[in-house]
């Protein structure tokens, strides 16, 4: 869905972004610098190997590509736009309502603004996060490794929305080309409406040479499986000279199957609709215009940085991301550390994969389980996150 590509596209930003693009931190001096640029070449030499194939989860990264987060918590970075899910369920007009949430899908793409990439997450770890006002809350817990699929769940007193994200790649000489599955799903619980909807394409040019850029394009169709209300949205491939970069252009329709709003937006930019029956008179009304935040040094905007704060350890599961060694070390600059960290918990969950195959055995989700219906979302929340995570503080 919408950013939760920004969250993949850092990944493949950091991952193939081009020797000018993955700053080392500063601290090691020069050998510690040497020894990058050996890497950096090491690195290179290694992608070549690899054109063609989905390298998701086929290469192991030196930590000097990475910024201290996880891709669970890449996952919750759209919510920095939440107030759109909360219009998005409480509008009293059903299409006005529909109209925000394709606001909040077409916003989402635009938080892939940094360079560096996400942690994958490790099999099992989970994530959660409650803003301060509570008004909402969210968990997401990485099912499956291979393929590498993550599963959020954010919920309010007016709407229950569900992520789902299973994520292959192309790498080309210099692009990588992104295809991601899994259907969203996003409940209204005041009026009883239920949307769903799938995801686009993206591709990250100049990945080794020039420089780096990200397309969204595709068409993105989110519909009410209850009254059949649709919103159509074609994200434009960029064309010669950047012609198109960025548009987003489509038509709401009600039941009936009639255009009612046209829909004008730019992913980075804004979201505007004007009714149909107005003509050229229509006056258009924004839903979203992205502000302007400061950042800090890793290029995380205000809400980012809240993802990694630890209040109440003892409230977090083990394997909360904000707990994993080698983000906390990457956070405090020390590459040597995280490094061997990060080495280290790779090879702990190749063991523990190895022991499961051995014993002819599975991992099991601790929060989700696999949908048995052949419609809608693959992963089904078991409805059990919250009740546990209040026991351990206990």
């Amino acid at each position: 869905m919408s950013s939760w590509f920004g969250g993949m596209v850092t990944s493949m930003k950091g991952m193939l972004g081009g020797t000018e693009q993955l700053e080392v931190e500063q601290g090691g001096g020069n050998e510690n610098s040497e020894r990058k640029e050996e890497e950096k070449q090491s690195l290179w030499k290694q992608m070549s190997g690899y054109l063609g194939k989905d390298i998701s989860s086929l290469i192991s990264l030196p930590v000097w590509v990475f910024e201290p987060i996880s891709f669970l918590q890449i996952m919750a970075e759209p919510l920095q736009f939440e107030e759109l899910l909360e219009k998005a369920g409480t509008d009293k007009d059903a299409l006005i309502r529909l109209a925000y949430l394709s606001a909040f899908v077409t916003a989402g793409h635009s938080v892939a603004v940094r360079n560096k990439k996400a942690f994958n997450p490790l099999l099992g770890e989970t994530f959660h996060f409650v803003p301060k006002d509570n008004k909402w809350k969210l968990f997401a817990e990485q099912v499956s490794h291979h393929p590498p699929i993550g599963v959020t769940t954010v919920e309010s007193d007016s709407y229950k929305l569900h992520l789902e994200m299973d994520i292959k790649t192309k790498l080309n000489p210099n692009s990588i080309d992104v295809v991601v599955s899994g259907t969203n799903a996003f409940e209204v619980k005041g009026f009883g409406d239920k949307y769903e909807w799938g995801h686009i394409e993206t591709c990250a040019h100049n990945t080794i040479i020039g420089g780096m850029w990200v397309d969204h394009f595709g068409v993105c169709t989110i519909v009410n499986t209850v009254s059949g209300e649709k919103a159509v949205l074609n994200f434009s491939k960029c064309g010669y000279f950047g012609s198109g970069r960025f548009e987003v252009n489509g038509e709401i329709f009600d039941k009936n199957g009639k255009a009612v709003y046209k829909v004008s937006a730019k992913w980075n930019e804004f979201f505007n609709i004007t009714k149909v029956e107005d003509g050229s008179n229509a006056q258009p009304r924004n839903l979203w215009t992205k502000e302007q935040v400061p950042l800090d040094k890793w290029n995380f905007p205000p809400f980012t940085q809240s993802l990694n704060v630890i209040e109440n350890e003892k409230e977090l599961f083990p394997m909360d991301s904000r707990l994993r060694t080698d983000r906390l070390n990457l956070e405090k600059n020390d590459l040597d550390t995280a490094g061997k960290e990060k080495t280290r918990l790779e090879e702990v969950q190749r063991a523990k994969r190895k022991e499961l195959e051995a014993a002819g055995d599975h991992h099991v989700p601790r929060f989700y389980k696999k949908s048995e219906s052949e419609n809608g979302p693959k992963w089904v929340e078991l409805n059990n996150y919250w009740e546990e995570q209040s026991k351990l503080a206990k």
